[in-house]
């Protein structure tokens, strides 16, 4: 505490304010509100002090990837691989050549693995263009807390390929940046 606070409970703020003739229902309010914003606060300080991870629930979810991996390497690949790059809200953005490329599969392989996953409910689809967004079903796993479970959030991960982008990825190459390219020509001198 610094010198300039004052440490009084609420009781007695309100008698004083009472005595004064400020109204106390403005007061209580910004109390409230000061309140809540350090509540809000705290809790977004413990959400980032939270490392990534990933839940898995044991029975239905630690037998159900059991049951997909002795099913097909390549799903049960797949599955670990969205795992791995979801968002806290079970999602992730990809198109099939960017997991084609990931695995070195065909697209037919690629397309009956998440075909597998996706009639077994390990994941549903939606459709982004040409792109899909996997959302992983939370009952098997989930990234959040289990008080989130129940909402659906479509902001994503979203997963480029090289390939199906080679202009943006020549775009944003190191070597075409013009600041970034002139400056290491005068380091070089």
């Amino acid at each position: 505490m610094t010198n300039d606070e004052i440490n009084i409970k609420k009781d007695e703020l309100m008698k004083i304010l009472e005595l004064s003739g400020v109204p106390l229902s403005a007061v209580e309010r910004m109390i409230d509100i000061e309140k809540s914003k350090k509540q809000e606060e705290e809790q977004k300080k413990k959400e980032k002090e939270n490392p990534p991870f990933v839940q898995l629930y044991k029975g239905k979810g630690i037998n159900a990837l059991k049951w997909l991996i002795n099913e097909s390497q390549l799903a049960g690949s797949i599955f670990m691989f969205f795992l791995e790059n979801m968002n806290n809200k079970n999602m992730v953005v990809c198109s099939q050549q960017v997991l084609a490329e990931e695995f070195g599969k065909g697209r037919t392989s690629i397309y009956k693995a998440i075909k597998l996953l996706d009639d077994h409910n390990f994941i549903n689809i939606a459709k982004i263009g040409t792109a899909n967004t996997y959302i992983l079903n939370p009952e098997i796993t989930f990234q959040s807390g289990n008080d989130k479970k129940k909402y659906v959030s479509f902001e994503g991960t979203v997963l480029l390929s090289k390939e199906e982008n080679k202009a943006l990825f020549e775009k944003y190459n190191y070597e075409s940046i013009k600041v970034l390219k002139e400056k290491k020509s005068t380091k070089e001198h």
